[in-house]
């Protein structure tokens, strides 16, 4: 068959991971996903596995919410989770002081910049039997292709004073970035060096991501259609008989 497009769903706020996948060729659907960005209490996680944890968690809050008749040619969702490492996870600050203490932590320094990230492919659809008797999930997409991915990037800062710290933090509030700085903005005088993904560094893995991008944003043309039978929903194939799941 025909390949096809499949949409690219971005479970993020983040302005700059779009501007990221739009300046390489996407038309990201944002869906921010609305979840408890923490770690389970008392789980040790190493600084990768961390943000894919949470990747993952994104990831699937969105994809466990998508409706199938939205998206009659499948689609695939990518969560994204992006922290600061230096002899400990640093999230994002909490207030002005937070934000100034991060920022005298990483002066005359270097640290990790991590990203984990998670795609989903959507692939058949899990429909409620037609059985009138029969109960079970809504109908629901089951996902084809789960990728797990993390790089590492390492940022070195220079010299400076809480006075340009809090010059910084006041004109460009840092409380939605973990490390409390973005390299791209006025911060990025103060770094000496990036060894790796400066993307990665402004919250998308991209150059990791973009084989993978590549491969699960194509896909077989193949649409399900949608009828009705005894007042019970079914999905089928067009290139495949009728097909459903008994949830019985």
């Amino acid at each position: 068959m025909a390949q096809k497009d499949v949409p690219l769903i971005l479970a993020s706020a983040s302005p700059r991971r779009k501007e990221i996948l739009e300046a390489h060729g996407y038309s990201p659907i944002v869906m921010p996903a609305d979840v408890d960005e923490q770690l389970p209490p008392g789980a040790v996680f190493t600084p990768e596995k961390a943000t894919i944890y949470l990747a993952e968690l994104k990831a699937n809050a969105v994809f466990e919410a998508l409706a199938p008749r939205d998206w009659p040619h499948s689609c695939t969702v990518l969560g994204v989770d992006t922290i600061v490492y230096k002899d400990r996870i640093i999230g994002k600050p909490v207030d002005e002081a937070d934000a100034l203490d991060i920022l005298r932590s990483l002066k005359n320094t270097s640290h990790q910049v991590i990203s984990g990230a998670c795609l989903i492919r959507a692939g058949d659809v899990f429909a409620p039997s037609r059985n009138p008797q029969a109960t079970g999930s809504p109908i629901r997409f089951l996902a084809s292709d789960i990728i797990w991915l993390s790089d590492t990037t390492t940022v070195q800062f220079g010299d400076y004073t809480d006075d340009e710290i809090l010059e910084y933090i006041r004109a460009n509030p840092p409380y939605d970035k973990s490390g409390s700085y973005a390299i791209q903005s006025a911060w990025g005088r103060h770094v000496l060096s990036v060894d790796g993904d400066i993307e990665n560094v402004i919250g998308l893995p991209f150059k990791r991501l973009s084989a993978y991008l590549e491969d699960l944003c194509q896909g077989d043309d193949f649409e399900y259609g949608f009828y009705e039978y005894d007042d019970f929903e079914y999905y089928f194939y067009e290139d495949d008989d009728f097909e459903y799941t008994d949830l019985e």
